[in-house]
């Protein structure tokens, strides 16, 4: 990960400051495009004065880096969320919970995932591996967590890393594509829709699913 300077030796209020500047900076980049914003307005934006910004950032350059880093940060979030609470749920139960979690997850940090995948082509090499070496970590949960799925006899055996892919990619579509998406649905019935086409193709016909079947139905 990239050091970024900062003046004030306050670990967690760095990483709050931090934490509100990428999301504006995001929010604000995909508004107006990277060039087209200046620190000025960024603060402003933040309710800091530009003094302020300076003392969490060394340049405007920094806002970049810090929103490259930001995706790692992000993702442990995601996976301590995943594993918190749901150990003694069933494969199944896992499933529907993690794709709840991870496209509110997306939701939340829309503006920071448009702008990712957006820029991921004319990132340099060691940012681009960051951003694939921490979506590839979200592909490994799934992939593991439908691995065990099917071992448990809950889901029919199928190429789990692809499967897995194609959850992250219906995800980063809601961030992508929400300017259509939102026409037509609310997130809580694109979650539902993607879980019961996910379900179609996956679970064995099993009368001890019944639960599985009820979280689908918000039971």
């Amino acid at each position: 990960m990239r050091k970024v300077r900062t003046y004030s030796s306050d670990t967690n209020l760095v990483k709050e400051r931090r934490h509100q500047i990428v999301k504006k900076a995001t929010e604000l980049i995909v508004q107006k495009g990277y060039n087209r914003i200046n620190t000025r307005e960024l603060a402003n934006a933040l309710g800091m004065s530009t003094g302020g910004l300076y003392h969490y950032i060394g340049s405007k350059d920094d806002i970049l880096y810090l929103i490259i880093n930001f995706t790692t940060d992000l993702t442990q979030q995601m996976l301590e969320q995943f594993n918190n609470g749901l150990i003694n749920f069933s494969p199944s139960q896992q499933l529907a919970e993690s794709v709840k979690i991870y496209f509110q997850g997306v939701e939340n940090y829309r503006d920071f995932h448009n702008f990712v995948n957006h820029i991921m082509l004319s990132l340099g090499l060691n940012d681009r591996r960051i951003v694939y070496e921490n979506e590839s970590r979200i592909i490994a949960y799934f992939e593991g967590l439908l691995n065990r799925g099917v071992t448990a006899g809950e889901f029919k055996p199928h190429d789990c890393k692809c499967v897995a892919h194609n959850i992250v990619a219906v995800a980063n579509a809601w961030a992508n594509r929400g300017w259509y998406l939102k026409k037509y649905y609310t997130l809580d019935r694109y979650i539902d829709e993607q879980v019961k086409s996910l379900f179609s193709q996956l679970l064995v016909e099993n009368e001890s699913l019944s639960v599985a079947n009820k979280t689908l139905q918000g039971g």
